[in-house]
């Protein structure tokens, strides 16, 4: 009969945690990664993935994202749009005062 095992499933949050808590000036990796039942090579994945990750974000803040073509048009629409309906909304209001010149 085969036996089955389930593996572990970490959540980001918790991985990052043991990388920070392995980084402790008092705390060696090997103790770490005993206390929490993972091998060292795991946590130097993970580590090596939040640096790359952690990279990646920085370099997308530094630029910014850039807005579609697409949307840059569709937001003068939308300005254009809520002007024409401000202008109707007074003319209209005027109207109903009959005060129109």
């Amino acid at each position: 009969m085969a036996e089955t095992t389930t593996r572990r499933q970490w959540t980001a949050e918790d991985k990052l945690k043991i990388i920070q808590e392995a980084r402790q000036a008092d705390q060696t990796v090997s103790d770490v990664c005993r206390r929490h039942g993972i091998a060292v090579g795991q946590f130097y994945q993970w580590e090596k993935q939040a640096t790359h990750g952690a990279l990646t974000a920085l370099r997308q803040a530094k630029r910014g994202p850039k807005p579609a073509s697409a949307e840059v048009v569709l937001q003068t629409e939308v300005q254009r749009l809520r002007t024409v309906v401000t202008e109707l909304s007074a003319e209209n209001l005027q109207l109903k005062k009959g005060i129109l010149l």
